[in-house]
């Protein structure tokens, strides 16, 4: 146990981390992103639970890079297709006013 509460500790210590801390029994861990990063989160990604057993900084960091990252990654790049399009139907009616 004090190596879980070790990690816990050094979890807490990641940048991107508010609070991590045992949820219902000592075997499930709950891994609280901070406030800047849940605002623009769905509630499903904006907490991360783990295991006891499997319970590192690296399981964190992995799982924090596959979800939260790899989420906003996605929303970005669906972002800029959508505006790629409509700057591509905007700026079609212009093109004859610039050639003359």
């Amino acid at each position: 146990m004090p190596i879980l509460l070790h990690t816990i500790a050094a979890v807490a210590e990641l940048a991107f981390v508010a609070d991590a801390y045992p949820y219902k029994n000592p075997d499930t861990i709950v891994v609280i992103l901070k406030p800047t990063l849940r605002d623009g989160l769905p509630l499903t990604k904006s907490t991360l639970t783990f295991n006891a057993d499997s319970f590192t900084v690296e399981a964190v960091l992995e799982a924090y890079e596959r979800e939260v990252v790899s989420f906003l990654a996605n929303t970005l790049r669906t972002a800029e297709r959508l505006l790629a399009k409509s700057t591509q139907t905007r700026s079609v009616p212009l093109a004859p006013l610039c050639l003359n």
